[in-house]
């Protein structure tokens, strides 16, 4: 009986832990109606998740620089950029693929000042919610 206890106890723990991470896809989220709280979302006419598409779209049009190095040597291309908005409502990027190094770092800048946020609550719990955003550099004429 001790044994099965003591089981019992160490199962339930380990799964506490395992709830303390818990990172959900972007459409996984959507389809709970979960979403981080963009600055100034809460009284928008707009629902949360369309709301953040929004804020997103117009905060990587906003703060798009074209690096002159990559205009210089005429680099173009399609960076996607995979982060989060972590537990504490800050964007952290996990992974960046495509296009070169330039405007990787580019499309980088542009996702790490994406302004602090209300995380998004699974319950009353915070929790994570992954994202992907393709950036698209093409050469100014």
């Amino acid at each position: 009986m001790k044994k099965l206890l003591l089981a019992v106890t160490i199962l339930c723990s380990t799964f506490l832990f395992a709830q303390d991470n818990v990172i959900l896809s972007q459409e996984n989220a959507n389809e709970k109606g979960i979403t981080p709280m963009w600055p100034k979302c809460e009284n928008g006419r707009q629902t949360p998740i369309k709301c953040f598409d929004n804020s997103l779209r117009n905060h990587i049009i906003r703060n798009f620089r074209y690096p002159e190095i990559a205009e210089k040597e005429g680099l173009e291309g399609t960076v996607t950029v995979e982060f989060i908005i972590n537990n504490k409502g800050k964007a952290e990027v996990i992974d960046v693929k495509g296009g070169h190094r330039y405007l990787q770092r580019e499309a980088v800048r542009i996702i790490r000042t994406i302004p602090k946020m209300k995380p998004a609550k699974w319950g009353k719990k915070p929790i994570a919610i992954a994202y992907v955003a393709p950036i698209t550099f093409i050469k100014p004429k």
